[in-house]
């Protein structure tokens, strides 16, 4: 028999929202907003929002960024959402208004031009955040942790729009982003570039002209490089080529464009929109995107194939347009069909799934993994490519393997800005395997697992145990027995060398109208 012994980790062996702990059924139910674990001990209702994951949006709110958003409001209840701000990138910048001409070469653009595709600074104040205090008062009865409309509200700042990569002068939002950097709050703060980098560029450059040439300099340099992480969809100017990388080469910044694949745009090809896993492309679909996100005055907002909606300012956003589209760059699918939320990718590691890790992008999540591809300056990119449980290779499975359980969830928060009651709404159950999240064991042993869930809306969670590969350094397929109950048996293969980890999954979906997801992981270390 082989005992499995748990040693002291080496992160937080929960996320945040469970190591808070949550309150029992009955008192969810009387409260009708909080979320049940099996057996945990009740916390302050704010006890958890210093543990939530700091961030700030840059975007230059293209379709796909509004798309973007239009989620991004809906996990705000996870998020310490510090800063919305407006940003210039290649695609979209707004000229300074004195019939100034711009022009660098390889872009949409064959002419010096005074804007590109500008949709203006009040999208998100006046649409966005209009809609999202329409339903604030549904979501919260959720989850108490939504922010209020007019905290959101006051965060959106107007960051450096006038050329792409200007970084050249202090703006409101370059503003917000260097006093952040520079508090004494000693999160990390997850910077996100929808757009370019050049805000969060002009940020950095603030602080460097403060106290460059100080003696705090080297202190100040070495603590915002520690706590700035830049999740990139694409590095969409040359701000980060040209200014960040080599005056900031210690700050962590993850390009996750790969994960594009899975977001981004789907141009017809003759066989419909075939992102996803077969068994998940139905939740791309017109007739399920129609029905399930595209409802009530968020939802209404989103965008999707055909739909007759277009961004103000921008002449190449004819996605919308049935009588246009059709002579666009991306041929159309059908009307409602998934159209692109591109920058998903850069706020997906940040969400609550019970496996995700920022700190650590080598683990995977809803945001995929990214590796080390340069270590000055420190830049990851995320993987385009994993093997599936088959030994089979699937372009951007990093992604893809979450995608239907991604949608389902996007849906059922959805439905809450249309549901008073929380009994009414769907809401993700807790999983938890027991006894630390790292066990050590010999080549040739079994490792006993057990796990449990829960479910704040009661309904049975069906839990099944898989191999991470990718996250494991042992290169083979192990062998999982599931036992039921929540019990497994991993059999540790005979030929595993000391060193060699292996990850392995337990993975609980409930039964609700949209079957939501989560996840808790163990990492196998062979001695």
């Amino acid at each position: 028999m082989h005992r499995r012994v748990a040693v002291p980790p080496t992160k937080p062996s929960v996320p945040w929202r469970r190591r808070t702990g949550v309150l029992a059924c009955a008192i969810a139910a009387l409260a009708g907003m909080l979320s049940v674990t099996g057996g945990a001990l009740p916390a302050a209702a704010d006890s958890r929002g210093d543990d939530r994951p700091r961030t700030v949006v840059t975007t230059d709110m293209e379709q796909d960024d509004y798309a973007s958003l239009i989620r991004y409001l809906l996990y705000t209840d996870e998020l310490d959402t510090q800063g919305i701000v407006y940003t210039s990138s290649k695609f979209h910048w707004s000229g300074d208004g004195k019939g100034t001409e711009f022009f660098l070469p390889d872009r949409e653009y064959s002419t010096p031009q005074t804007s590109w595709r500008w949709t203006g600074t009040r999208t998100i104040q006046d649409q966005a955040l209009s809609a999202y205090a329409e339903v604030y008062p549904n979501l919260r009865r959720h989850d108490p942790h939504y922010p209020a409309p007019d905290e959101l509200l006051s965060k959106v700042k107007i960051g450096n729009i006038e050329f792409e990569g200007e970084m050249a002068e202090d703006t409101e939002g370059s503003d917000l982003i260097r006093d952040l950097l520079l508090d004494r709050d000693a999160r990390p703060l997850y910077l996100q570039a929808w757009g370019g980098t050049n805000t969060i560029a002009r940020a950095l450059k603030s602080i460097e002209e403060r106290f460059a040439g100080t003696e705090q300099w080297p202190r100040v340099k070495d603590q915002v490089s520690r706590k700035a992480v830049i999740l990139a969809s694409g590095l969409q100017d040359e701000t980060y080529a040209k200014y960040i990388a080599p005056v900031w080469p210690d700050i962590r910044v993850q390009n996750m464009a790969a994960g594009y694949a899975t977001w981004g745009y789907n141009c017809s090809r003759g066989q419909g929109n075939v992102r996803g896993l077969p068994a998940d492309r139905v939740y791309f679909s017109g007739a399920w995107i129609k029905q399930n996100i595209q409802i009530g005055p968020l939802g209404s907002l989103y965008r999707s194939w055909l739909d007759g909606q277009s961004m103000p300012g921008d002449p190449l956003d004819i996605f919308g347009d049935p009588e246009r589209a059709p002579s666009g760059w991306c041929k159309p699918l059908e009307p409602y069909d998934f159209l692109s939320e591109g920058d998903n990718v850069a706020f997906n590691p940040l969400l609550d799934t019970g496996i995700q890790d920022p700190d650590n992008p080598l683990l995977g999540s809803w945001g995929g993994r990214a590796t080390r591809t340069s270590t000055t300056p420190n830049l990851w990119t995320m993987v385009d490519t994993e093997k599936d449980g088959a030994g089979d290779d699937a372009s951007d499975y990093t992604t893809l393997r979450w995608a239907g359980a991604a949608q389902n969830d996007f849906a059922a928060r959805m439905r809450w800005t249309l549901t008073p009651r929380y009994g009414d709404g769907d809401h993700a159950p807790t999983v938890q395997i027991l006894g630390g999240d790292t066990v050590r064991a010999r080549p040739g042993s079994t490792v006993a697992l057990t796990g449990r869930a829960g479910d704040p809306d009661r309904t049975p969670v069906r839990l099944s145990w898989w191999q991470y590969r990718e996250e494991g350094t042992y290169p083979g397929t192990v062998t999982i027995t599931d036992r039921g109950h929540g019990r497994a048996a991993v059999t540790v293969p005979s030929d595993a060398t000391p060193g060699q980890t292996i990850s392995v999954i337990l993975q609980g979906t409930d039964q609700g109208t949209f079957p939501l997801t989560r996840y808790d992981r163990v990492i196998i270390r062979v001695v």
